[in-house]
């Protein structure tokens, strides 16, 4: 899983961005929400001036708005407002909607048939593949009862009924709007409980022990059968009941020891670990290269990237995406050199890492080989633990190798040797021994250095800020699956305001499009803005959408200079950039779901989603839908719906 910048921001940078006030998340919404508003008002004064006239047209949209402020806000009734909703619900189940359930209970019931066995990481496939399921069968039940249901209505002449009564057109389209979040939550709640049976069933599986020898000091070794396409290994220590295998395909099994008619047996657990919710601790990187001065990046070695790219801007960074290069914080380390990648973190104290054994860090590394090297065993890195604020005092290396294809989990021991001015540290009677990791390499402020280094000559290792994180503790599974399915949620209720919001003014099919295609531009926004940031630094590769279009028509390459002159060359240049710029300012004005998608990737991987990153789309969401409403309201008042 790749983490940008600005995911590690708390809430309060996020909305109000201390150093940049004039990006943050507040001021960004409240300008979107006023600029929609104000095209709302002018689609509304379009609307009523082709039927009443420009002056009439005028003093129509300013009644709506007088009405809006001093009527229809203040008297809005929560009591009507449930009536309309519950009657919305009530319509969406009379509509079958409910076979949308029935629809995710056949595809958990099949899924085991297509899933693959052989994974290398069950749990993450299993979970990646409930949330991807109803993520899209709640984005498109939303779609369509909301897209339809006030077309629908009119088509029938069954709105004259509400229309005709006391309601306003505020509680009009809240209640439609809430009814319909009501039958989606319906459905959501059923498919999430059903979603952690499926995983929790589905990777659940029991092991035999085949094997197991026992040495002169009372160890013993075994290991189980070969069960869903792996075996496992595993030790008890002397005196001990009990042992864990090793970890297979993200999961361990606690392996039994009892005696039973005077003969020793085994019986093995089911499994364990295999849904966890890691909660890590991050720390800011810099870079040495291969002389030991420190650089703002490591190096670059070609196309081979551990992250990168360029953020959209505008309200998107409501769910956390910035507009404009980002800080870079990846690169390689050359082996066999001074180079280094140096993390600083902060916090680490007794009370955080309480494992007696000493501190968890896990490590994503990416290696590059220049040439082939030994491939039995891989590449060569070390760790070295180093106090803040004593450049001399460091631990002694911790070998390990690099595997790159996996979450590698390690334990920085609770005791080891510490190097001082190059030297072992001794004790006072002059002995070299192991000293404390708190009292030793962590300084008073609960700071503490750690340095990833690659050993392999003309070897290098590719690290990010959350390619290598300390592991304070986890968080029960239920708890962050929970919160993928909340974000589900959030993203459930903008699909449904956006399609209230145009259900007020087109027709079903239409508002139906509409919506799907402010989400498909909002999903595409990054890449919009990429080509946009190309193209204002004169780096485009086949131009926009007009130059793509005469390079394919001429079976031109992307590389070569267009041939038809200066100045028509220009001009399609500019009308080309004058899409891309209109495209990127709807775009990044448009919810940016990916970056809630992606929570499901934080489940699926393992990892605790951030309370400040689910606190980002609750906001997103709300602010969305206020703006929904208040379009909704307006485009609602422009139009005559009863006579």
């Amino acid at each position: 899983m790749k983490l940008q910048p600005e995911d590690f921001w708390s809430y309060y940078e996020w909305l109000m961005r201390p150093n940049s006030p004039l990006e943050g998340a507040l001021l960004q919404g409240a300008v979107l929400i006023i600029l929609a508003i104000l095209l709302a008002l002018f689609v509304g004064y379009f609307v009523s001036a082709s039927r009443y006239g420009p002056v009439e047209g005028f003093f129509a949209v300013a009644r709506a708005t007088r009405d809006l402020l001093v009527r229809d806000l203040p008297r809005t009734s929560p009591r009507r407002i449930y009536a309309l909703a519950r009657l919305a619900f009530k319509e969406a189940i009379r509509r079958k909607v409910l076979y949308v359930a029935g629809l995710f209970v056949v595809l958990l019931l099949f899924a085991g048939w297509f899933l693959n066995s052989s994974s290398q990481d069950p749990a993450r496939l299993y979970i990646s593949f409930v949330l991807t399921a109803t993520n899209y069968l709640i984005l498109a039940l939303a779609l369509f009862i909301s897209a339809f249901s006030i077309p629908s209505d009119i088509k029938e002449k069954t709105i004259y009924s509400i229309v005709t009564k006391p309601v306003r057109s505020t509680e009009l389209v809240l209640g439609r709007m809430l009814g319909f979040i009501g039958v989606g939550t319906m459905m959501l709640i059923p498919m999430g409980v059903l979603s952690a049976v499926f995983v929790d069933r589905g990777l659940d599986h029991n092991h035999q022990v085949v094997e197991a020898t026992e040495d002169a000091d009372g160890r013993i070794t075994g290991k189980t059968d070969f069960v869903r396409n792996h075996e496992h290994t595993f030790v008890i220590e002397p005196g001990a009941d009990a042992g864990m295998t090793n970890r297979v395909r993200g999961h361990r099994h606690v392996v039994r020891k009892y005696v039973e008619n005077g003969e020793t047996k085994f019986r093995v657990g089911s499994t364990a670990d295999a849904l966890i919710a890691r909660v890590p601790s991050y720390g800011d990187i810099k870079f040495f290269d291969r002389d030991g001065n420190e650089k703002d990046v490591g190096i670059d070695i070609g196309n081979e990237s551990v992250v990168g790219g360029y953020g959209s801007g505008g309200i998107s960074r409501l769910i956390g995406v910035t507009k404009g290069p980002r800080k870079i914080e990846y690169g390689y380390v050359e082996g066999g050199s001074l180079g280094a990648a140096e993390f600083l973190f902060e916090n680490v104290t007794r009370d955080r890492f309480t494992d007696p054994r000493g501190i968890p860090v896990d490590m994503q590394i990416r290696a590059f080989r220049s040439h082939k090297g030994d491939i039995e065993t891989g590449i060569n890195g070390t760790l070295t633990i180093r106090h803040p604020d004593k450049a001399d005092v460091e631990s002694e290396p911790i070998q390990f190798v690099v595997d790159e294809y996996k979450l590698d989990e390690r334990l920085i021991p609770a005791n080891l040797l510490v190097l001082e001015d190059k030297k072992l540290k001794t004790d006072e009677d002059g002995k070299v021994v192991e000293f404390g990791l708190f009292d030793t390499l962590v300084n008073e402020k609960g700071q503490m250095k750690v340095i990833l280094r690659c050993i392999d000559d003309q070897q290098y290792l590719g690290v990010t800020r959350s390619g290598l994180y300390l592991r304070p503790a986890t968080v029960p599974f239920w708890w962050n699956i929970t919160k993928a399915y909340i974000s589900i949620w959030f993203q459930m209720v903008m699909v449904i305001a956006f399609g209230v919001m145009f259900s007020t003014r087109l027709t079903g099919p239409v508002a139906m499009v509409s919506t799907a295609m402010c989400v498909l531009l909002g999903f595409s926004a990054e890449q919009i803005y990429d080509t946009r940031h190309y193209i204002d630094i004169g780096e485009t590769r086949g131009g926009g959408p007009i130059e793509a279009m005469v390079r394919l028509v001429k079976q031109e390459a992307m590389t070569t200079q267009l041939d038809l002159g200066d100045v028509t060359t220009r001009i399609i240049k500019t009308a080309d950039a004058g899409i891309i710029y209109a495209l990127d300012a709807i775009a990044t004005a448009l919810p940016n779901l990916p970056k809630m998608v992606g929570t499901a990737e934080y489940a699926a991987s393992g990892f605790d989603i951030f309370g400040a990153l689910l606190l980002r789309h609750g906001t997103a969401t709300l602010g969305y839908f206020v703006l929904a409403f208040l379009v909704s309201y307006f485009l609602i008042r422009a139009r005559e719906i009863a006579a």
